[in-house]
C-alpha cells in the first residue's frame, strides 16, 4: 500500500504546479490537502492551520518541499528514524516559509507534533438513552458531528479504513476515542482541510486527470 500512497501524493504534487498559474485558490487548496496528506502518512496529525495566511510556493521552492517529503517519508516507512527527524524538521522549516506568518506556523507545527507524544487521550461523556430488546446498552455520543468515522478519515487522507483504525489504536489522532460499541470517533478539528475543500481538490484532481486521459492541454477556463 505504500507505494500506492506515494503515487497518489506525487499526483497531488504535479497537481500543485499545474494550477499555480491558474487558479491560485484551486491551488491552495490542494496543496493543503498534500500536506495534510503527507504528514499523516508519517504518522502524525497537522493541527488546524486552515486560517492561517499561506502563500503558495514558487515553483523551486514547492519542488524542494516535495523532495524533502519523499525523503522523509522514505526513512520512516524504512525505519529509519534518525534521518527521518533530521528531514522532518527540514520539512516543518520548508513549510513555514510557505506562509506570510513564518514563525507561527513554525510555532504552531512544532507545538502540535510535541504535545501529540505526551497528550492523554480523551474520552467524551455518554448517557444512557435506552436499552434494545436484547437488553444491549445503546449509547448516544455527545456531539457526533463533531466527529469523523474511519471510513469518512480514509476517504479525507486516501487510506484504508483498516490503516485508519490502526493509527486509532496507535493514538494518532489526538482526542480520537472509542465507543463501548467499538467504534472509533476521530476529531472533526484534528484536520486542517474542512469537507468542502476537500470536495474541491477531489474536483480539481479528477478534471486534470480527464485532461490528461484526453492528452489535451489544460485550459484555464475549464478548471
Amino acid at each position: 500500500m505504500p507505494h500506492i500512497m506515494d503515487s497518489e501524493q506525487e499526483k497531488m504534487w504535479d497537481s500543485i504546479k499545474t494550477l499555480i498559474d491558474i487558479n491560485g485558490d484551486q491551488a491552495k487548496a490542494v496543496f493543503k490537502a498534500a500536506i495534510e496528506r503527507s504528514f499523516h502518512q508519517v504518522g502524525l496529525t497537522a493541527p488546524k492551520i486552515a486560517n492561517l495566511p499561506f502563500t503558495i510556493p514558487k515553483p523551486d521552492d514547492l519542488d524542494r518541499l516535495r523532495a524533502i517529503e519523499k525523503q522523509m517519508r522514505e526513512a520512516y516507512n524504512h525505519n529509519n528514524y534518525s534521518m527521518y527527524y533530521k528531514l522532518f524538521v527540514d520539512y516543518v522549516e520548508q513549510l513555514s516559509k510557505t506562509s506570510e506568518q513564518e514563525p507561527l506556523i513554525r510555532r504552531e507545527l512544532f507545538t502540535s507534533f510535541l504535545h501529540q507524544q505526551t497528550k492523554r487521550k480523551r474520552r467524551p461523556h455518554y448517557r444512557v438513552n435506552r436499552f434494545t430488546s436484547a437488553g444491549v446498552l445503546v449509547e448516544e455520543e455527545k456531539e457526533t458531528t463533531n466527529y469523523y468515522s474511519p471510513g469518512d478519515v480514509a476517504k479525507k487522507l486516501g487510506l484504508s479504513d483498516q490503516t485508519i483504525r490502526r493509527m486509532c489504536s496507535n493514538d494518532k489522532f489526538p482526542g480520537a476515542y472509542q465507543t463501548p460499541g467499538g467504534h472509533w470517533r476521530i476529531p472533526r478539528d484534528t484536520f486542517i482541510t474542512t469537507d468542502k475543500q476537500d470536495e474541491e481538490a477531489e474536483t480539481i484532481l479528477n478534471k486534470i486527470d480527464a485532461k490528461n486521459e484526453e492528452a489535451g492541454e489544460i485550459d484555464e477556463f475549464d478548471l
